[in-house]
């Protein structure tokens, strides 16, 4: 398997996207649990997580073909 860098484009954008998700599934968690909306918790969610996907998800493996 070969290893290639993602565009940094690229991983910002997925990044971008996962940590939206990820702050919407908490908020609605909070919701659930009987906390009010807060927009700094939902920004700071969804800063972090991206951020912290966006350096994990570095590389795309692809297979090498024989």
């Amino acid at each position: 398997m070969k290893k290639e860098k993602l565009l940094l484009k690229t991983r910002i954008k997925q990044g971008a996207i996962q940590g939206l998700f990820f702050a919407i599934a908490m908020e609605v968690w909070y919701y659930f649990d009987g906390d009010s909306f807060s927009i700094w918790r939902f920004l700071f969610h969804g800063t972090f997580f991206g951020f912290f996907m966006a350096l994990t998800f570095r590389y795309k493996v692809r297979k090498e073909k024989k």
